[in-house]
């Protein structure tokens, strides 16, 4: 059966195509505030999206399910919080009981005074300037995957998001005291924003690159 799927932003509306889907994706442009003025993106927000959540993971996860291949022992790391759906589907579909997660900041649960928790900055061109926290759950389950992790956002553009959780890959192998970081097997996302320079890049579509508009 075709979905249809409803459209429930306003003005003009960019056309995603996934391969692996029987619909298209109508997403808003948006403007957003940057350095000297502003820039335009085509506006994919999985937050609450159950049905694209859904279709999109079960996308990556077939993408991703070979670098798990013979029992190995890999994990997910995602970013906060719009890629979080998206990965807890591609991780139920890989068979992954949980998930590392990349806070956008330390939290009073984390106990940073009685627990260990680890934080590097980073910058996205929707979120600004941020810091990205991992803390004892989640220090577990990096260090213990010790034949990779796969980094997990929404939308990759300028890959400063990837690169933070990298560092905090590392880092947290230097807090384990392991002889070395568990490798990065992936880079994983919905969907890239122009042509960012990472390898292993795992995405489903591309995104139009943004445009900017200087301050009048």
């Amino acid at each position: 059966m075709h979905y249809e799927r409803p459209v429930r932003e306003s003005g003009e509306k960019y056309t995603l195509r996934v391969e692996g889907l029987d619909y298209d994706i109508l997403l808003p442009y948006v403007w957003l505030p940057a350095d000297g003025g502003e820039v335009r993106i085509a506006s994919l927000d999985l937050v609450g999206q159950t049905r694209l959540n859904q279709d999109m993971g079960r996308l990556l996860a077939a993408k991703l399910r070979p670098l798990l291949a013979g029992g190995k022992k890999v994990a997910i790391l995602a970013a906060v919080e719009k890629a979080l759906q998206l990965a807890q589907v591609t991780a139920q579909e890989l068979g992954l009981d949980e998930i590392a997660v990349a806070h956008n900041r330390v939290k009073p649960h984390m106990e940073p005074g009685k627990r260990p928790v680890i934080q590097v900055g980073a910058d996205s061109i929707t979120s600004g300037d941020k810091f990205l926290a991992l803390y004892e759950r989640s220090l577990s389950i990096v260090t213990e995957a010790v034949d990779g992790i796969i980094l997990f956002d929404d939308v990759i553009s300028t890959g400063s998001t990837m690169l933070a959780m990298q560092a905090l890959v590392e880092q947290a192998a230097r807090f384990a005291r392991l002889e070395q970081a568990p490798p990065i097997l992936a880079m994983a996302c919905a969907a890239v924003e122009g042509t960012p320079a990472l390898r292993p890049l795992v995405y489903l579509t591309s995104l139009p690159t943004p445009v900017k508009r200087e301050a009048s």
